[in-house]
């Protein structure tokens, strides 16, 4: 059920990001990799969304002209492996506390990591603390307020996590486990 999710998230992001919609990066990118990768069972699959994720960006870079993978993709693979395997280590004590406080601190943790990137990378920033403060704010012009980035990937972040909870809530009552616990505790998963 994770995986259609993760697919189908990923093609939305696709859609969006060809149809230049105006919720720019409204897509949970963060959350599908720490949230579906904490919610996902087996040893190896935090890959999953961290293959989908670059499947996706290959698609969009092509689209747009770009290389299909360029010196940005790496930056966001890595940053989403780091997100995946954070996701992976919350495996066994999922609460809803805990998944929306390690969403939120993805998106945050990414906003700062690629706009730093853009800074350093780009040449209309002024050098120093201006130029990132600029970075991180309000961006280049002719482009949408970076902080409006950061807006949207917090609203798609932490909806989608707090969306997968009741769904992982219900498919563990399905299973015969308990339900998500608010507050972090320990679960211990059966074999």
């Amino acid at each position: 059920m994770f995986f259609i999710a993760i697919m189908l998230t990923a093609a939305v992001r696709v859609v969006i990001g060809v149809g230049q919609m105006p919720l720019v990066n409204f897509m949970p990118l963060t959350a599908i990799a720490f949230s579906s990768s904490a919610c996902l069972g087996r040893r190896h699959d935090w890959l999953v969304p961290v293959l989908v994720l670059l499947a996706s960006d290959i698609v969009l870079n092509v689209h747009y002209g770009e290389p299909a993978i360029g010196s940005w993709t790496i930056v966001s693979l890595l940053c989403l492996t780091i997100f995946a395997l954070a996701g992976r280590w919350v495996t066994g004590r999922r609460s809803v506390l805990l998944m929306v406080s390690g969403s939120f601190a993805c998106t945050i943790t990414f906003f700062l990591v690629s706009n730093t990137v853009c800074f350093l990378l780009s040449p209309d920033y002024p050098p120093g603390v201006a130029g990132w403060l600029q970075a991180l704010t309000v961006g280049l012009p002719g482009y949408p307020p970076t902080w409006m980035f950061l807006r949207n990937s917090l609203i798609g972040d932490l909806s989608y996590t707090l969306l997968l909870m009741p769904v992982l809530s219900w498919q563990r009552a399905r299973a015969g486990l308990p339900a998500v616990p608010f507050w972090p505790v320990r679960v211990l998963e059966p074999a």
